[in-house]
């Protein structure tokens, strides 16, 4: 047992160091970014003049190339080339998706090309004093080497595009801002190489010259970038082939069998996540995430074998958590078998998508932050007790009809009808901002809708009609549930699913507890841009399930809700 213990525990902080390692990764990788951005900035300037060029990189400079800034960037380049080495080792297959096979092979081509422009520059200073401002270096690369520049900003910028995406790709904010991302994307390398470019041309046609090589010192130069590449190349094929090997021997060398509780057995490399090993060889295993962890439609009963896995993440934990599944239950995405291990599928696969889930964006869940609003008819089944039925459901259908068109009129979607009350979601194709403003103008509409019914509707109500309004803003898994109630189109319809949901139908509860027609979060109001007023001001209560106070405003009467206008643009 000892032994065993040791194994596992050795296997145990070797996750721990690969979780430590993906850090420095990324914390390298974002100081070699802001040095980057500044650089493309500064190359942009090109488009105002060459003076604001230089007097940008004089203080960009400062920063870089005193004692602490030199440190903290070869620091940062070195421990960001030897990680990105050391997870081309570690890659397992190649089935790694387009993004991240493109992000490794230009991460690989880049310090090649960065090679000479550093020595042409830099090292040209360091070995010969040359002043390598601006005019040095657009004389020394326009035009002969400006699709060399061209090739490398592209790399350069491509790699840690995505870097960055994978890193922010879950968080609300980022997916709710993803236009602007692309947009920058696109704008800075293009502004960058469109300055250095209008720079090029202005130092050849200004005649600006200074501090120009001398052959010799040319030759020492080209020869040092040519023996450096070569030294990277020497070290690149090296970490290829070592790669090359381990990939042979895992292969053919070091490999497991996978048995399934259906009786299905196949033989697999070691240390591939389990949920790979089953698509590799066919076997239908559900994955609504794509196995990132964001879901738990993967996971698994360990039969046999548990002892050759190591403990879950605390991102596999807290996804065990939420779905109360005992100890021998893991995550199919995050386990990676080391031995023969048998387990079984919890969840059915949908095998068979066909063209219309591949279309249809909603089929498997697609994850927005929105607004969800609740809105139920209070005291209905004292207003119903004694009437006859039909007249029963001539009013709910003149309240639902109502608030339905109410919902659609301001940019909602009805959910569903619940009896006496209705859900909506606002934001499924705008901006969170938008569906914000959507709903509490919705709400504010609803408030006017409930007076004008109650107006037509007098004498035949024992009691006007009150209602509880409950709007949260968060996000939620949006997706076509069910296959038998279809729409007009044909397609199921879509529902909500999160715990926007949850405490937006408690708030709702907590506008009856309150004697108030609204409550909203103060979420829902910074989205929508409604500021703390008289009489609109933020309160902190207890909901029901919800282990802190949560920040919400209360109106009496929704119709007093603030008007907002619609996000410009």
């Amino acid at each position: 047992m000892s032994s065993l213990q040791a194994r596992f525990g050795g296997r145990s902080r070797k996750s721990r160091r690969g979780r430590i390692s993906a850090q420095l990764r990324l914390v390298s990788g974002l100081v070699i970014f802001t040095f980057v951005l500044l650089h493309f900035l500064n190359h942009a300037l090109g488009l105002v003049s060459i003076d604001a060029m230089e007097a940008a990189q004089r203080l960009r400079t400062a920063i870089t190339r005193n004692p602490l800034g030199v440190s903290v960037l070869l620091t940062a380049a070195t421990l960001h080339l030897v990680l990105g080495l050391g997870r081309l080792y570690r890659t397992e297959t190649l089935r790694i998706g387009a993004q991240n096979l493109v992000q490794m092979l230009f991460g690989l081509l880049i310090p090649f090309l960065l090679i000479r422009h550093v020595l042409a520059t830099h090292g040209a200073r360091m070995m010969f004093g040359i002043s390598d401002d601006y005019t040095y270096v657009l004389n020394a690369v326009w035009p002969s080497d400006g699709w060399n520049m061209a090739l490398m900003m592209t790399l350069v910028w491509v790699h840690s595009c995505i870097g960055l995406h994978h890193w922010l790709g879950d968080r609300t904010w980022y997916r709710s801002l993803l236009w602007l991302w692309y947009a920058l994307a696109l704008l800075i390398p293009t502004l960058a190489f469109a300055g250095f470019v209008s720079a090029g041309q202005r130092v050849r046609l200004e005649g600006r010259v200074h501090d120009a090589l001398t052959p010799d010192q040319l030759a020492r130069v080209l020869d040092l970038v040519a023996q450096t590449r070569l030294g990277y190349l020497v070290l690149l094929l090296l970490a290829l082939a070592a790669w090359a090997l381990w990939m042979v021997a895992n292969r053919f060398g070091m490999r497991i069998t996978v048995t399934y509780s259906n009786g299905v057995s196949v033989r697999a490399p070691r240390g591939l996540s389990l949920l790979a090993i089953s698509r590799i060889n066919g076997i239908p295993h559900a994955s609504v995430c794509g196995g990132r962890a964001r879901c738990s439609t993967c996971r698994v009963r360990v039969l046999t074998g548990a002892e050759t896995l190591e403990p879950p993440s605390e991102r596999e934990q807290m996804v065990l958590r939420r779905v109360g599944a005992p100890g021998n239950v893991r995550l199919g995405c995050q386990i990676h078998p080391m031995g023969d291990i048998k387990v079984s599928t919890l969840l059915p696969a949908q095998v068979q998508r066909g063209p219309e889930a591949d279309a249809d964006r909603y089929f498997w869940g697609v994850e927005r932050e929105v607004t969800v609003l609740f809105c139920d008819l209070r005291r209905f089944t004292s207003i119903s007790h004694g009437r006859l039925a039909y007249d029963v459901v001539f009013l709910l259908n003149q309240f639902l009809g109502r608030m339905a068109e109410t919902i659609e009129d301001t940019g909602g979607y009805v959910d569903k009808f619940m009896g006496d009350g209705i859900m909506a979601i606002f934001g499924m194709d705008v901006s969170p901002e938008e569906g914000a403003r959507q709903a509490v103008n919705a709400a504010r509409a609803m408030g006017g809708v409930l007076e004008s019914l109650n107006q037509t509707l007098h004498e035949a109500l024992p009691a006007p009609l009150s209602i509880g309004i409950g709007l949260h803003t968060g996000g939620a898994i949006l997706g076509r549930i069910g296959a038998v109630r279809q729409n007009e189109t044909g397609a199921t319809d879509l529902t909500a699913l999160g715990e926007t949901v949850n405490l937006a139908s408690r708030l709702e509860g907590k506008a009856k507890e309150l004697g108030v027609q609204i409550v909203l979060s103060a979420t829902c109001a910074a989205r929508a841009g409604l500021q703390p007023a008289p009489g609109f001001e933020p309160l902190l209560t207890d909901v029901r399930g919800i282990e802190q106070p949560v920040a919400v405003f209360a109106m009496k009467r929704a119709a007093d809700l603030p008007q907002v206008a619609p996000v410009q643009g």
